[in-house]
């Protein structure tokens, strides 16, 4: 009987290649020669395996293994290696253990790769990975359709520096890959700022070149909603993780309209640019199950206009037109406008840094479904009061059972007791005076309210206005560096 060869599953794949790394770990054969690869090909597939894992495969590892289980395991090993790059019995030894150490994503990876770079910078295998960072910076910044800034489109002053007793703070909301490619800025910043990053992304283990916001004198304070990401941030040298970020800022916004008759059973806010990692298609999926299939849903999300109709053309095709109504690109104080006749929202995007929609939902007192192979998201902050969390396998279960329970959820009451700007803000206050005040600095003045979007993301506008004088001081130290995009004046 003729048999053909089933393709193995690409996240299995990159399952065996992680469990083969670690095996020969364990059995102490690592440095032996590899029959699959030379050193640096091997290290490449390694780290691809991880990434595909831990960025499309997050479902599947969640329901196979678990999705702690790339980091408990590199933790666990990162001794093994860290003992040979300095007693290994050979030269080689050494230093493929310390590249091992500074090109996957172990524990203190950032320092690692610090003392890696200043050794071997013409190593081929060093040289590459700088040049595609630098590449991969270039391409973000030749991507934006905005090609003019302004400071407040990426930064804002929070508190104002009275130097020397007193630093400011200064956070960094977007554009963060901006700061790799200028050497000398963050450091020039750093002597009058404290820096806040919040990274728009999850799974930051990706992304080592954040490691040059660990090289300042003092600690770098980076919002990271998940806990993975918390868990590695909180490894590497020089940096303070805190789990606040983005849509924990969104204003309380008591204009919300409560009182719309609920006639839209599911909503999702997900960016049409995106769809792969949102996963558009797979509320679709869930509108055509049996049990579900009587469903309205509304889909809302910015996006160019060739992405829109592609979602449009998917709807259609699945025969959905008449129960899916889709809005793009709304004005931002129009969304709680249309979420008003909503029962239920769905977040189940593979990777966020905080999810501002869900907050959204909250803040419209509308219940969220999340799923829980989310990177990027504290799901410690879903509670019976406001959600449910759900594995993939359970999301048809626990929508239906959600609709039928409704009277039970009250999630703007949670929103306003537990999160928002007021809330949020006060919470970041106190882990920047906790920071000030141990790195030996006075904290005589609390940082402004800020908020989670806008032209400036101040809440009063006279707090924009006062920092004026500060914004025009930041623009000629901005001004002074090589900037690879085009800066005009506030």
């Amino acid at each position: 009987m003729e048999t053909h060869d089933i393709e193995p599953h690409p996240f299995q794949e990159a399952v065996d290649v992680l469990d083969h790394f670690f095996d020969r770990m364990d059995s102490g054969t690592v440095f032996a020669p590899n029959p699959f690869a030379d050193f640096r090909t091997w290290r490449q597939r390694i780290r691809r395996a991880l990434f595909t894992l831990l960025l499309d495969g997050r479902p599947w590892l969640e329901a196979r293994r678990s999705l702690d289980w790339p980091y408990d395991a590199l933790q666990q090993h990162a001794p093994f290696l860290e003992a040979a790059a300095v007693s290994g019995a050979t030269a080689v030894e050494r230093q493929e253990a310390r590249r091992f150490l500074a090109l996957l994503p172990f524990p203190g990876q950032w320092r690692h790769l610090r003392r890696l770079a200043a050794v071997e910078a013409d190593s081929p295998e060093i040289a590459l990975l700088l040049s595609e960072e630098h590449r991969k910076i270039e391409a973000k910044l030749a991507k934006k359709r905005q090609k003019t800034f302004k400071l407040r489109h990426f930064c804002q002053i929070l508190k104002a520096p009275r130097l020397p007793q007193e630093k400011g703070v200064l956070r960094i909301f977007s554009l963060p890959y901006l700061f790799y490619s200028v050497p000398g800025l963050l450091t020039r910043l750093s002597e009058q700022y404290v820096i806040y990053l919040e990274p728009p992304w999850g799974v930051l283990a990706r992304h080592a070149w954040l490691r040059v916001f660990s090289d300042l004198a003092d600690p770098v304070v980076i919002g990271a909603g998940g806990p993975e990401d918390c868990r590695f941030l909180a490894t590497q040298p020089n940096v303070l993780p805190i789990p606040l970020a983005h849509g924990d800022y969104l204003e309380p916004n008591e204009d919300v309209p409560l009182e719309a008759s609920k006639t839209v059973d599911i909503v999702f806010n997900g960016l049409f640019d995106d769809m792969p990692r949102k996963r558009h298609g797979v509320v679709l999926d869930l509108l055509m199950r049996p049990e579900l299939n009587r469903l309205t849903a509304l889909f809302l999300g910015r996006g160019a206009a060739r992405n829109v109709a592609a979602f449009r053309r998917q709807v259609a095709e699945r025969g959905l037109e008449g129960r899916v109504t889709v809005f793009d690109n709304l004005p931002r104080h129009d969304v709680p406008r249309h979420l008003a006749p909503c029962r239920v929202g769905i977040q189940i995007s593979l990777h966020e840094n905080v999810c501002r929609s869900i907050y959204e939902f909250f803040r419209s007192d509308i219940p969220c479904l999340v799923s829980s192979s989310m990177a990027g998201f504290n799901f410690d902050l879903i509670t019976p009061e406001n959600g449910v969390i759900a594995a993939d396998e359970a999301l048809p279960e626990a929508l239906r059972q959600m609709l039928a329970d409704l009277p039970s959820f009250q999630p703007r009451a949670w929103f306003l007791r537990h999160s928002g700007s007021i809330h949020a803000g006060r919470r970041l206050n106190d882990h920047l005076r906790s920071l000030f005040l141990q790195l030996g600095y006075e904290w005589q003045e609390d940082i402004v309210p800020l908020s989670s979007s806008g032209a400036n993301r101040y809440i009063d506008p006279e707090d924009y206005r006062r920092f004026l004088p500060e914004f025009r001081r930041l623009f000629r130290i901005f001004k002074a560096f090589p900037l690879p995009i085009a800066l005009a004046p506030e």
